[in-house]
């Protein structure tokens, strides 16, 4: 099956095809560095970061992926601040890269900053000039004398095709171009290229006064110069295809007269709770306020669990800090517990919040690395022989066993990483059957141990690929487990002492033959909220 993508400019699912066989270039519109990222975010870099390893299974990827580190933002941010504008972006880009590498986003091939591109756009704005399609106003400013502001001459490009990514109308277009209106442009839809210096503001030196670029023409500069003129994909939120994508087509190809991006792909939005959060809580979490509650790869698993078109509903629920019962949207409002009478401030509340879709991720990774474990425990003990596959195994006649072929079919579907993860949970149930060998449940029949042996090698192979694509693939499966379990023992308050305690006191008791003493000891720590199992290898323990 043919990779098929939805192609956001003609709003249809089509055959990918390469500009250059083997080689795909594709660029994704970055951060602007002024704060911390927030979950949106880590939606739109995880989900290009899935898309980017599977495509580099059959072609040589270009990723580039910017970061805009001139922009009102960050020069207000800084004057806030007293600080200069380029270092505090500066930093703030170091503090999305922490973020990434804990989400397991890899680094970009290309990672272009607009104050290192400052010739390139300015070469760009000029191109456009000569064309027809800029002009200049005076500036407003009294800066180094007079300057100029250019914009980008809307009219002269196809209005058919300046609408097409966007599929909006011109009336709906010009009244809310006229909320801003700047009588200085030809026409209220008229974008900025290039904004002379206000007082104290950073500006750079350019044939129109000293003055520093607009929002849409660094990405056409910067994609031009690390892809060319024309490049396979460009990628990013769906809440940049109107300006921010529409007006990167403009220029681009107003300047060129040739096709910018051929393929267009945009993700979908992040809501929390359906969007009907009560303000006492927020609906703006940045990455770094969920790592107490979450790894990065449940936070990677809770995002991939949605098409990426599609938008997520990030559940998020608060609870009394005085009685610790779930307070309904009113209660949040009110800042009052109607269970208990209590009231509460924004502050307390945010502080009890819990994430129960993120919790379930972290509950289905942990399934995941546990097979794992249990696979390479059998492993160590049994040898594989030559013999059963799992498709001649557990395929039946009309229902074949075969995820990998439906890991292929759902990634070539345009992504579909939903149907992805499902094909693995095919692999880690079959495994964990195994492991227990209790494999006659699906067969009929029971299978030797090097025979289970032969196909948990397959399993964990499967899990391996299939992990390596989605991002689920930490090197150390003993280690990332209890990671997990010590974040999650820090978020509930509980004392890892005081458990490994009580455990060490069970097994003790079971040895003396004081079943009284090791049922007590258990009952214990189900008390405290945890998991505990006898396995022939020891005992697992994990909080529920």
């Amino acid at each position: 099956m043919a990779l098929r993508v939805f192609n956001s400019l003609h709003r249809t699912k089509e055959d990918f095809v390469p500009l250059h066989p083997g080689r795909i270039g594709l660029y994704v519109c970055g951060v602007t560095v002024y704060d911390l990222c927030h979950v949106g975010h880590a939606r739109v870099y995880v989900v290009f970061d899935t898309i980017v390893r599977w495509l580099r299974r059959d072609h040589a990827v270009t990723y580039v992926r910017n970061f805009t580190d001139v922009d009102d933002k960050i020069i207000k941010r800084a004057h806030e601040r007293g600080e200069d504008p380029i270092a505090l972006a500066a930093r703030y880009a170091d503090e999305f890269q922490v973020d990434m590498d804990r989400l397991g986003v890899a680094r970009a091939d290309v990672e272009p900053r607009v104050s290192t591109h400052m010739a390139e756009i300015v070469a760009f704005i000029a191109l456009l000039e000569d064309k027809g399609f800029a002009y200049r106003v005076v500036s407003t400013s009294d800066v180094d004398g007079a300057g100029f502001d250019v914009y980008f001459r809307v009219k002269n490009m196809a209005a058919q095709r300046y609408l097409q990514l966007s599929g909006r109308n011109v009336d709906d277009m010009l009244a809310g171009a006229r909320v801003a209106v700047d009588e200085r442009k030809e026409d209220p839809l008229d974008f900025a290229l290039w904004k002379s210096a206000k007082p104290g503001e950073v500006a750079w030196d350019s044939p129109f006064g000293r003055g520093r670029p607009g929002w849409h023409i660094e990405c056409s500069a910067m994609s031009k110069k690390h892809l060319g003129v024309t490049f396979d994909l460009h990628g990013g939120g769906k809440d940049l295809i109107f300006p921010h994508h529409t007006n990167e087509i403009a220029q681009s190809e107003c300047a060129h007269g040739e096709v910018m991006a051929r393929y267009w792909l945009h993700n979908g939005f992040i809501n929390f709770n359906d969007e009907k959060m009560a303000k006492s809580v927020g609906n703006f979490f940045t990455i770094r306020e969920l790592w107490p509650y979450a790894t990065g790869q449940a936070l990677r698993f809770f995002l991939l669990s949605t098409h990426y078109r599609g938008d997520v509903n990030f559940e998020v629920s608060t609870s009394c800090p005085s009685c610790r019962a779930e307070l309904a949207v009113a209660d949040q409002q009110a800042l009052r517990c109607s269970a208990c009478g209590a009231t509460t401030t924004k502050e307390a509340l945010r502080q009890q919040v819990r994430f129960p879709g993120l919790e379930e991720a972290e509950r289905r990774v942990q399934y995941l690395y546990e097979t794992r474990r249990r696979i390479d425990a059998t492993l160590a003990k049994t040898a594989p022989e030559d013999g059963p596959t799992l498709a001649s195994t557990f395929g039946k006649p009309g229902e074949p066993f075969s995820p990998w072929d439906d890991f292929v079919a759902a990634m070539d579907d345009d992504f579909h990483t939903p149907r992805a993860i499902a094909a693995l949970h095919d692999v880690l149930r079959v495994a964990n059957l195994l492991v227990a060998g209790r494999e006659k449940e699906l067969t009929g029949s029971k299978l030797r141990p090097a025979q289970r042996a032969t196909l948990l090698s397959q399993c964990r192979r499967l899990l391996q690929d299939m992990g390596g694509i989605l991002g689920l693939d930490a090197d150390d499966t003993g280690a990332f487990l209890e990671a997990q379990r010590d974040l999650r023992l820090a978020a509930r308050g509980l004392d890892k002492a005081k458990i490994e305690a009580l455990l060490v006191a069970r097994v003790a008791a079971k040895a003396n033959k004081d079943f009284a003493a090791a049922d007590a000891a258990r009952a214990d720590l189900v008390a405290l909220g945890l998991e505990v199992k006898d396995t022939p290898e020891g005992v697992e323990w994990n909080v529920a």
